[in-house]
């Protein structure tokens, strides 16, 4: 409820189900199709429009109706398996909420999507102030805007002319380990207002009271205090929906375009020795400082940087790289053009083979899997704590597993996982496992499982550190400077 608040200026043509969708803002011109293979999880809001990439439904229903994933209830096994590509664009530019009702109009129009509303009481992150009059408000009627970056060892989140509701539609999206609850607005805040959150990885952090925590952050930018409570918080159910989507209308790739293939401008040039490493890519923008050669060819191939082989120079060199297209939120958009401009100013050639390299094998030991019931629907959450993390499964093969470990671990892997297990079956499990920074020590008296210990006595499987083949990168050849500005 109190998220939706927020958004109470639209009137109840938020609240109306398909009858009154054609009275909502819609798009000018969409397309909607089944993701090819391999295509990269990635998307968003754009100036004037979304896009979307290898996004199951479930994501586009929470994205849309500004829900967490975990309050979208009922609906087809296949919710949140099967991966879509959404890319749309409105006759104007368009602020975000508008763009969310004409997601949901969509939805409805192309999948038959019907939506059960209501609350329920959970435990969530409950935002207070605690102390007043820290967190001024901004001058000026400029839009919203926040971005969010990486600066060595630490995450960073500037917002200028932002309100509470947009900064809580943010947290979970940059900051998912720290904010993996619904958030819950009582803070009673109605301004826009400017902040820099500074704050570590939560498996880099042993105590919700580090200076380096988020929630620490948060107190001191805004005087905002978190705390985790029950709360009540609206929820969906799907009620009905349709696994194919309707066709595109005729001649709707000719109306949006192709995608952009290289940059529009870019700028590349050695690193000063002071230079602190940074980056932030967004909207088919790149702004990255000291980053070496090594980074960038991973990124453009979508491979592990440890997978990328050649000279042992790429990793030392490091290059300053401002690079501009049109707007895109597609990941695999941009890595097309990061692979043209190193093609252009590094002469860079390369191919891929197999080659044994460090994973760790997923095998099995004594398996204790429960077997699902294949018609429920396939799920599988992350449910981090201050001090472990766990992950439950329904209805999931353990390449979900897999998948989640591969995205995050804990702090607890160096590697890529691989299943080598050669079970087949749908599964339910839960695996929770103490994150390093909080284990107990051998005299304390208290318990904790190591991730490693967890899937071994929970799971009844091992990861065990191996070569195993995988496809590598080779560079052929690149030059040491990039051709001139």
């Amino acid at each position: 409820m109190i998220l939706m608040r927020a958004f109470a200026a639209l009137g109840w043509a938020l609240f109306c189900g398909l009858a009154c969708a054609q009275q909502r803002p819609a798009f000018e011109v969409a397309d909607v199709h089944l993701s090819p293979p391999g295509t990269t999880e990635s998307g968003g809001a754009l100036p004037d429009g979304i896009e979307f990439r290898g996004k199951t439904l479930l994501q586009l229903i929470a994205f849309a109706y500004i829900v967490p994933l975990d309050s979208v209830a009922g609906g087809p096994s296949w919710l949140d398996t099967d991966r879509f590509d959404i890319l749309a664009k409105a006759s104007e530019p368009q602020r975000g909420p508008a763009l969310r009702l004409m997601l949901q109009s969509l939805l409805e129009e192309r999948f038959a999507l019907s939506i059960v509303r209501g609350e329920r009481r959970v435990p969530a992150y409950v935002l207070t102030v605690g102390k007043p009059g820290v967190v001024k408000e901004s001058a000026g009627g400029a839009a919203s805007e926040c971005n969010s970056a990486n600066e060595e060892n630490t995450r960073v989140l500037a917002c200028r002319k932002t309100s509470i509701p947009e900064l809580i539609e943010r947290l979970p999206q940059v900051a998912p380990a720290w904010f993996s609850l619904p958030i819950v607005d009582r803070t009673g805040l109605k301004g826009a207002y400017d902040f820099t959150l500074r704050y570590a990885p939560r498996d880099q952090v042993a105590a919700a009271s580090s200076a380096l925590s988020l929630f620490s952050s948060i107190e001191k930018q805004t005087g905002i205090r978190v705390e985790q409570q029950t709360a009540e918080v609206p929820g969906l159910s799907v009620e009905r929906v349709n696994r194919t989507p309707t066709p595109n209308p005729p001649g709707t790739a000719g109306r949006l375009g192709p995608a952009p293939t290289e940059f529009d401008v870019a700028s590349i040039r050695p690193s000063r020795p002071e230079e602190r490493e940074y980056e932030k890519i967004q909207n088919g923008r790149i702004d990255a400082r000291a980053i070496n050669l090594r980074n960038l060819i991973g990124f453009a191939y979508n491979v592990e940087e440890e997978w990328v082989r050649g000279e042992k120079w790429i990793e030392s060199a490091r290059f300053d790289l401002l690079a501009k297209s049109a707007p895109t939120a597609s990941d695999d958009t941009i890595r097309v053009m990061a692979r043209a401009l190193l093609t252009e100013r590094f002469h860079l050639k390369v191919h891929r083979e197999r080659q044994a390299v460090d994973v760790y094998a997923l095998v099995a030991d004594k398996p204790r899997l429960k077997a699902a019931d294949p018609s429920a629907r396939a799920t599988c959450k992350s449910a981090p704590t201050g001090t472990t993390r766990s992950y439950i499964c329904q209805n999931a093969t353990l390449d979900r597993l897999v998948d989640r470990l591969n995205d995050d671990s804990g702090g607890y892997l160096q590697h890529k996982v691989v299943d080598v297990t050669g079970l087949t079956g749908i599964y339910d499990f839960t695996l929770t496992w103490t994150l390093p920074f909080s284990l107990p020590g051998p005299d304390s008296g208290q318990t904790g499982f190591t991730l490693f210990e967890a899937i071994n006595r929970q799971l009844g499987l091992k990861l065990r550190l191996q070569k195993h083949p995988m496809p590598v990168l080779i560079v052929d050849h690149i030059d040491r400077q990039p051709t001139e500005n």
